[in-house]
């Protein structure tokens, strides 16, 4: 089987373990490489060193509160197996994301329920969501230090388009373990908080991510559709 280079930024060791590195995939003797990577400074700065640390043709980021249920590694490598054989171009793909249309597509379990179905087929995407996605080494594509923790997934797929490759969301279902409310309204006063500086740190990177495609946009994202002088007010899923 194809082996994989997981790359995650981890900050709060105690989530990685309860959840990542719970993943039976990545428990010694799958033959995967894992790299984690500690005191990063954004996404792009974890990605870079996952990057020079990889082992393997596909790098596979995701977010520490993420668990990999029993088989998923031969679940994704099999759809993504599949996918390279009808994409030549294939350079980035994911569980969840957006088709060009605004739609949503993939099926991930996100906190308390079940979001999305299954593709009937595998689906090309303009944003795919950053909880998990996977990055061909070779294509050329890097994740953006200014963007921050925040919208580099959808970055990713508009430079694929933009080099004329393709961004694709694979039926690899998984968990993610999220602590943050839905909403803002949240009873817990920490926990709202929480979610509040994700919000604000969300918008920032929608206005990095504005100034870097101004001709791509509208891109509607799972959370928001940017757009030229839209006022963002991104809200949780």
């Amino acid at each position: 089987m194809t082996r994989l280079s997981f790359v995650c930024c981890v900050n709060q060791a105690q989530v990685a373990r309860d959840c990542l590195l719970a993943s039976p995939c990545l428990q010694p003797g799958h033959g995967h490489q894992l790299v984690i990577a500690q005191g990063m400074g954004s996404a792009g700065e974890g990605f870079r060193w996952g990057r020079e640390l990889a082992r393997h043709p596909w790098l596979v980021l995701l977010h520490q509160d993420v668990f990999l249920p029993p088989g998923w590694d031969e679940v994704f490598v099999s759809a993504l197996q599949a996918a390279e054989r009808r994409f030549a171009r294939l350079a980035a793909a994911g569980v969840y994301g957006v088709r060009a249309n605004g739609t949503h597509v993939g099926h991930v379990y996100d906190r308390d329920r079940w979001l999305g179905h299954s593709p009937v087929e595998t689906e090309q995407v303009r944003s795919l969501d950053e909880l998990l996605l996977a990055v061909h080494r070779d294509s050329g594509l890097a994740v953006a230090p200014e963007l921050g923790w925040h919208l580099y997934g959808t970055d990713l797929c508009l430079q694929a388009e933009a080099a004329g490759q393709v961004a694709l969301v694979l039926d690899a279902p998984c968990e993610h373990r999220s602590a943050l409310p839905r909403t803002l309204q949240a009873h817990d006063d920490t926990a709202a908080a929480a979610l509040q500086a994700q919000v604000d740190a969300f918008n920032r990177s929608a206005r990095v991510l504005a100034a870097r495609w101004p001709t791509a946009l509208p891109v509607t994202t799972a959370v928001d559709t940017i757009e030229h002088g839209s006022a963002l007010g991104m809200e949780p899923r």
